[in-house]
C-alpha cells in the first residue's frame, strides 16, 4: 500500500517528525489492511443472506419431506389400529354372545328350580288352606249344634 500524502501532511502540520509521521501512517495502513480480513463488507453480508436463504429452502424441503413421511406413518398406524379395534370388537362380541348364552342357560335352570319350589310351596299353602277351612267348618258346626 502506498502512503497517502495527505496523511503525511496532516502529521507534519501537527509538528510530528517526518520519520515518525511515516511510521504512524504505515502502522495505520497495516491495521486497515488487516481489518479488511476481520470486517464484514456488504458483499459478505449479501453472501450470508444468500447462504441463509439456501439453507432455509433446504430446511423447508426437508421438513416437508418429513411431514409427508410422518403423515404416511400416522395413516398406516391409524389403519393398523382400526384393524386391531375391529378384531377386538369381534372377539368381544363373541365373548358376550357366549356369556349371554351361559346366562340364559343359568337363568332357565334357576327359573325351573324356582318353579318347582313355588309348586311345592303352593301345594303346601293349598293343603294348609283346606285344613283351616275344615277346622273353621268344624267350629261352625259345633256352634250350630250347641245353639239349638
Amino acid at each position: 500500500m502506498l502512503m497517502q500524502a495527505e496523511s503525511l501532511e496532516v502529521l507534519e502540520k501537527a509538528s510530528v517528525a517526518p520519520t515518525q509521521a511515516r511510521a504512524i501512517v504505515r502502522a495505520i495502513e497495516i491495521e486497515i489492511a488487516g481489518a479488511k480480513d476481520t470486517l464484514a463488507t456488504k458483499q459478505d453480508v449479501l453472501g450470508l443472506h444468500q447462504a441463509l436463504d439456501a439453507l432455509r429452502a433446504e430446511l423447508r424441503g426437508e421438513m416437508t419431506g418429513l411431514a409427508g413421511e410422518l403423515r404416511g406413518e400416522m395413516t398406516g398406524l391409524a389403519a393398523e389400529l382400526r384393524g386391531e379395534m375391529t378384531s377386538l370388537a369381534a372377539q368381544l362380541r363373541a365373548e358376550m354372545g357366549t356369556l349371554a348364552a351361559d346366562l340364559r342357560t343359568e337363568m332357565a335352570k334357576q327359573f325351573g328350580d324356582l318353579r318347582a319350589e313355588i309348586s311345592g310351596v303352593t301345594r303346601q299353602m293349598y293343603v294348609a288352606l283346606l285344613g283351616q277351612t275344615a277346622v273353621m267348618l268344624g267350629f261352625f258346626y259345633f256352634f250350630l249344634t250347641q245353639l239349638r
